[in-house]
């Protein structure tokens, strides 16, 4: 047997930028329908015996009309060649209330071989010798729970000789694994999933939500997502599993035979734009014009163009910062796709002064403005600490 797992599409995400494509398009919207169509490509070439996705297909309740019509056709180029889908839906696209219907009700005309699991409750699906336990996002957690324990395993393993009476068993899940923290998206309506439930014979644990390619435990992954949606995904890989499950004879020493099945997981990459982090700027004892040239020299060491990238000044007075010229700093970062200059202000008297905070221009216009000021005996430094201070703190109250 040997199927895929995907998952976390998030089609219609368009964060990072406003950037259109030619086509006229949000450009990270693009992107992502980019890698999940390469994925789509991929699947066909390795024609499994079906495939699983675990949740988040969309990015929204309510994706775009486009967004639908490019999901369905990317997902019957799978179908039309007689190879079974199940889709359970995540938390991003399950609607938060009973009343609200789901998108996901658009696809279940389109073909026998696509099956849609998001009715807030655990379905049982058979496919010749499997099982697939599916279990969509649902309304709360108590509801989630209450399904989940309706999971009970069917048959038994595989025999030897392959009889039509024994079953594999797949379980679907999107949620968060309990006691492990480092799996949770920091995201609302979170559901989290017993780790017992990891400890029962499945054959194979189709997890979703956590965006990194990982194993949980034997015959547990999550497939991670098809593209980058946030910063915290830098330096991930990303793609699908091809998932393969096979059987062999086992000879106890009392001359009795019984079957055992191994499993083969293999990552598959899928093209995504790139993210990367450039080394950080240790402002404490720059000035301005050394902090900006410290951004320029990191800007012309790395290839940042058409890239997602992230920058952090570290103990940058603020002083400085209120100083800095941020018309040059937008000219440092014109050339990446998306620049994300984090500036972590110095300590002053046991406060944290950390922001990604900036007030823009304003700043600058009332430096220059202040320095053309024809007035004797004017305290400019002073008026310009203070002022300074004063468009600061109207900025972080808007």
């Amino acid at each position: 047997m040997r199927f895929v797992h995907i998952s976390d599409s998030h089609l219609g995400a368009s964060g990072f930028s406003r950037r259109l494509s030619p086509s006229g398009f949000n450009q990270r919207e693009e992107d992502i329908c980019h890698s999940f169509e390469s994925s789509i490509d991929q699947i066909i070439k390795l024609k499994p015996d079906f495939v699983l996705h675990t949740g988040d297909l969309f990015h929204s309740v309510r994706p775009t009309n486009r967004i639908i019509n490019f999901a369905i056709r990317q997902i019957l180029r799978v179908v039309n060649l007689q190879i079974p889908v199940v889709i359970i839906s995540g938390n991003h696209d399950t609607p938060k209330q009973r009343t609200v219907g789901s998108v996901f009700s658009f696809f279940e005309v389109f073909s026998p071989y696509l099956h849609l699991v998001y009715r807030n409750q655990y379905e049982l699906l058979k496919l010749d010798q499997v099982a697939i336990h599916a279990i969509p996002h649902c309304l709360d957690q108590e509801d989630f729970s209450k399904e989940v324990a309706k999971v009970k395993i069917v048959g038994g393993q595989p025999s030897a000789d392959g009889g039509q009476n024994s079953t594999f068993n797949v379980l679907m899940l999107h949620g968060v694994v309990a006691g492990i923290p480092e799996f949770s998206m920091g995201e609302l309506a979170e559901q989290e999933i017993p780790s017992s439930y990891l400890e029962m014979p499945f054959d194979y644990v189709a997890l979703g939500h956590y965006h990194r390619f990982c194993q949980v435990k034997s015959g547990g992954y999550y497939a991670g997502s098809t593209e980058r949606l946030s910063m915290a995904e830098l330096g991930q890989e990303k793609g699908f599993v091809e998932v393969e499950i096979e059987t062999s004879t086992v000879h106890s020493p009392q001359s009795t035979e019984t079957s055992s099945s191994t499993i083969n997981v293999k990552f598959h990459q899928v093209s995504a734009r790139e993210m990367i982090e450039l080394p950080f700027v240790e402002a404490q004892d720059l000035d301005q014009e050394q902090v900006l040239q410290e951004i320029e020299k990191r800007t012309e060491a790395a290839d940042i163009a058409e890239k997602i990238v992230r920058l952090k000044v570290k103990n940058i007075p603020e002083h400085i910062y209120n100083s800095l010229d941020f018309r040059k700093v937008a000219e440092l970062k014109s050339r990446a796709f998306h620049f994300d200059l984090r500036f972590e202000k110095k300590e002053e008297e046991g406060k944290d002064q950390s922001t990604k905070t900036s007030i823009g221009k304003l700043n600058v216009e009332f430096d220059q403005f202040l320095k053309q000021v024809p007035v004797e005996n004017l305290k400019k430094e002073r008026l310009l600490e203070l002022g300074l201070k004063y468009l600061l703190a109207e900025s972080n109250r808007q």
